[in-house]
């Protein structure tokens, strides 16, 4: 609720402070004085139209303050409060926003600044304007489906019903993405699995193409090779006056002068070393002439071997451990792919089951809604024949939504808050068809029909400060016992600010206000004044007869009994 407000510079009022209570606030005064100057602060305040001469004095800003308690109850101010990390603790917040001189608005919650977008999140949760703007909320069907489901003590059903709903909605977007994807996928997966397919079939081996490339050397080259192993074998060892037999000659002849010199000692060292390194190349030798066969099958084997692996290299244009590890990644997302269809399967089948069960929801809170309207419809008649509109009748009509785009998997549209479109018909006199409401109700039926609603689900609604700027127009007698009434019970659950001329009303308020406009030769200004209760029958009988003669304050005090007494019943 609005603790404070503090006005300064703002079009009648130069510098002005008001403290309001709890219940209902009543602003009263003389035709023209400037009570609507105070609703006009507050809509300004948060977000409502910059007009011209708005300003007080043109050459300074105008700034407009409102302070509220935190009810701690209201789940989505404390949500709301959270997002933009506002600090709670003091259990009251405040807003001020500034009109400067270039028709500038700045506005800051708890001197933090903050975006227009954001002021009118706040002014949704803590204010409700009972102005013709905001009467047209009545005559929105998503707002006329709210009011059956706070009265029907659906809220927290549709709640749940909401959260599944987005869950599924979230879940379809992702069904729908990964779809797109395997889609997108398919084309290079069926490469891909070409690939893997013509890798495995040659299946290449690392360092398989080197040691077949040295095998066909060998072959190829296999005839000269044992001709010349066979020719170096004969010369070294073999033959008259062979390599061998000559070095071997070499040591015997130094052998004889083996201690006349160190040195000697070495070349008969270094030529025994060559003896033995003659032996081992003819083993090596030999062992070369082992392995080497003149094999043209084989040979044509070898040949086609690295044809295959030459080709594959080329294609690829990479060597064989890079097409290993390139196979190895392959095979990876194939197999990833497969894993991705089976997630695609069970979501699938996820979102089928969920959307079973939401649809069932749906039906069950339909169904429930459909009493409550029956209920509520009767209870709008009842109320409404007490504000001057006896014949009036309201009907609820029924209808499935049809939404853009229906949920996977599923053959019923459904929205966010089920499968039901309603529409309130309405008729104010007898024999005249029911009609939708924005048809059938003028701009007084509408807001009489709206406080009866607001009436019944009083205590049904998230605490906030409604206002009333002259709700009264047009209304007297009985019916403005009732419109009292009426108010003054929404006050019971809510704050209400209520700017009046009726004396029915200002007797039931909780605290009067009274507000008057002070005029001198160049300007005029509003001044207002707080009530002590003594002083409350005289405002009351000054609003009743215009005087405050002994005679119109003894009226004035019947009537704040009676009413009283009325509702007391």
């Amino acid at each position: 609720m609005i603790t404070s407000l503090r006005i300064e510079n703002f079009i009648l009022v130069k510098n002005l402070e008001i403290n309001f209570g709890r219940g209902l606030q009543v602003l009263s005064g003389e035709t023209g004085a400037g009570k609507s100057v105070i609703v006009g602060a507050i809509d300004f305040a948060f977000g409502g139209k910059i007009r011209p001469g708005m300003r007080f004095d043109e050459t300074k800003a105008a700034i407009v303050e409102v302070s509220f308690e935190i009810d701690f109850q209201n789940k989505n101010l404390l949500d709301l409060l959270s997002e933009y990390e506002v600090d709670s603790s003091e259990n009251e917040i405040y807003f001020s926003t500034e009109l400067t001189t270039l028709s500038k608005r700045r506005t800051f919650l708890n001197g933090r600044r903050i975006s227009q977008t954001t002021v009118k999140q706040f002014r949704e949760i803590l204010l409700d304007f009972h102005s013709q703007r905001e009467q047209q909320k009545l005559l929105d069907e998503d707002f006329q489906l709210e009011i059956i489901d706070r009265f029907g003590d659906l809220i927290s059903e549709r709640n749940d019903f909401q959260k599944l709903f987005q869950k599924i909605k979230e879940q379809s977007k992702l069904l729908e993405k990964m779809q797109i994807q395997e889609k997108e996928r398919e084309e290079k997966l069926q490469l891909y699995e070409y690939q893997m397919q013509e890798i495995e079939a040659i299946k290449p081996e690392i360092g398989e193409d080197e040691k077949l490339q040295e095998e066909w050397n060998l072959l190829s080259n296999a005839q000269e090779i044992l001709s010349e192993a066979a020719f170096i074998e004969q010369n070294i060892y073999e033959s008259e006056n062979s390599v061998y037999d000559v070095i071997g000659s070499f040591v015997t002849r130094l052998s004889a002068f083996e201690n006349s010199s160190a040195d000697i000692t070495k070349i008969i060292s270094y030529l025994q070393e060559s003896l033995a390194n003659l032996d081992e190349a003819i083993s090596e030798l030999r062992n070369l002439q082992n392995k080497v066969e003149i094999d043209d099958f084989r040979l044509q084997e070898c040949k086609a071997r690295l044809d295959e692996l030459n080709a594959l290299k080329s294609k690829y244009k990479i060597n064989l451990p890079e097409i290993s590890r390139y196979y190895e990644k392959i095979k990876q997302v194939i197999s990833a792919s497969q894993t991705q269809k089976e997630e695609i399967d069970k979501l699938k089948n996820e979102v089928k089951e969920k959307t079973e069960i939401l649809s069932a929801k749906a039906r069950e809170l339909s169904e429930k809604r459909q009493k409550a309207a029956v209920k509520l419809e009767k209870e709008i008649e009842k109320n409404i024949k007490k504000l001057a509109i006896p014949d009036g009748e309201m009907k609820i009509k029924f209808d499935k939504v049809t939404a853009k785009k229906v949920l996977t998997s599923h053959s019923q549209d459904l929205s966010e808050s089920g499968q039901d479109k309603v529409k309130f018909f309405f008729s104010a006199n007898k024999g005249v068809k029911l009609q939708p409401l924005s048809v059938a109700a003028s701009g007084g039926e509408i807001s009489r029909v709206l406080l009866a609603i607001k009436k019944i689900l009083s205590d049904r609604m998230e605490s906030e400060t409604v206002i009333f700027d002259e709700i009264d127009s047009g209304i007297g007698g009985e019916t403005a016992n009732f419109l009292g009434e009426f108010i003054y019970r929404i006050g019971r659950f809510h704050q209400i600010i209520c700017i009046t001329h009726l004396a029915q009303i200002a007797s039931l308020a909780d605290e009067n206000f009274v507000i008057e406009k002070i005029s001198d030769e160049n300007t005029a200004k509003i001044i207002v004044k707080k009530l002590p209760e003594n002083e409350k029958k005289l405002e009351i009988a000054r609003m009743l007869s215009g005087s405050k003669s002994a005679l119109a304050v003894k009226h004035a005090e019947e009537i704040i009994k009676k009413n009283l007494r009325r509702i007391d019943d």
